[in-house]
């Protein structure tokens, strides 16, 4: 077989041609703004059915692969179809060094503030091995589906990049056996590392997307800080937590947090839990099928706000198309912080809006 890195030099030559089911040849493809591993206006459609009040995924876990895939056709009865916008992963690595017991304690708290209380997801560490499989915090992917970043960077090898790879070992379903195996992320025999790896490495280096200085410095943008707090969108959009003490083993005991991530001050702007606020499609998502919950099928996870300067299309489907926008859309549980908002003065506004844009 072709090392992991010609086969996407391959895929990257031939485009629609490629044998093997992946919606895009590179993490940049959909990772990008500002930056490799930033966000960006790209989708990943997810398709299923309903049945007796439950979403039933369709083949490949209900994510549609654009290259190398028999394309599903014709009328379904009661199909279900959404987007997914891609997500930032800069800085996540200092989200998983986040204690599960302090996004724990913002659940706790949220349980008496005006009808918002978010769900808190137990996620399996793939990467643990054995027997039983420990359960985590999620915190990564739009329903928290993953606890770590080694599992939800395999989740996306495998379903995005259409790599194989020792956390998502098996074929797909959809694929024709007369077009041989798929790729699969062995070890590099120089290095001996997979390329799952160096991946996982390379999002732990990253910092967080940058704020405007400027602008955060700006009187306006201070006082659009304090409303933030004031109407309530801190209470899911949490300012800040501190990550663990370096040294600390988290990942049911297989990674063990090094000094440039622990103890530090972080400002994600979220509580990592999930909220029904209106905007939910029915689909439920888990990182394997027997880890799926139906009862978020119309929740998702507080999107950080790090970063929201260089997003364009904002919410899970990206259909918002700007801060105010989006705003507006919350409804559910979010529907009095909104209100909130709506009887603020013009001015009020536009200090919190200067606020967000700083972000």
């Amino acid at each position: 077989m072709l090392p992991f890195f010609l086969l996407l030099l391959a895929a990257e030559s031939f485009g629609q041609s490629s044998p093997y089911p992946h919606n895009a040849v590179s993490c940049e493809r959909c990772h990008s703004v500002p930056m490799e591993f930033g966000a960006s206006a790209m989708t990943v459609q997810r398709i299923g059915v309903s049945s007796e009040g439950k979403f039933l995924p369709a083949s490949e876990g209900g994510i549609h692969h654009r290259n190398g895939e028999s394309i599903q056709s014709g009328c379904v009865e009661n199909r279900i179809t959404s987007q997914r916008i891609a997500l930032n992963l800069l800085g996540d690595g200092f989200i998983e060094a986040i204690a599960s017991r302090d996004i724990e304690h913002v659940q706790q708290r949220q349980r008496s503030n005006i009808g918002i209380g978010g769900t808190l997801v137990l996620a399996p560490v793939l990467e643990e091995g054995g027997p039983s499989t420990d359960m985590e915090v999620g915190r990564f992917g739009w329903k928290s589906q993953h606890s770590s970043l080694m599992s939800s960077c395999a989740d996306s090898l495998r379903n995005e990049l259409g790599i194989r790879n020792r956390l998502y070992p098996n074929e797909y379903p959809t694929h024709a056996a007369n077009d041989g195996p798929t790729p699969f992320d062995a070890p590099d025999p120089r290095t001996h590392k997979t390329e799952l790896e160096r991946l996982v490495d390379e999002i732990r280096h990253t910092s967080p997307p940058p704020r405007d200085a400027q602008l955060a410095a700006a009187p306006d943008a201070q006082a659009g800080e304090k409303l933030f707090a004031e109407i309530g969108c801190a209470i899911c959009h949490v300012t800040t937590y501190k990550t663990v003490k370096p040294g600390t083993r988290i990942n049911g005991g297989t990674y063990k947090v090094p000094k440039f991530l622990g103890n530090s001050v972080i400002h994600p702007y979220s509580d990592f839990l999930l909220h029904d606020v209106g905007t939910g499609d029915g689909i439920p998502q888990a990182a394997k099928p027997e880890y799926l919950d139906q009862s978020t099928a119309n929740k998702f996870r507080t999107a950080p706000l790090w970063g929201l300067r260089f997003r364009r299309g904002l919410m899970h489907d990206g259909d918002s198309p700007g801060t105010e926008a989006a705003i507006k859309r919350h409804a559910g549980e979010a529907t009095k912080v909104r209100e909130r908002y709506e009887h603020m003065t013009q001015s009020e506004k536009h200090q919190l809006l200067q606020f967000l844009n700083s972000l």
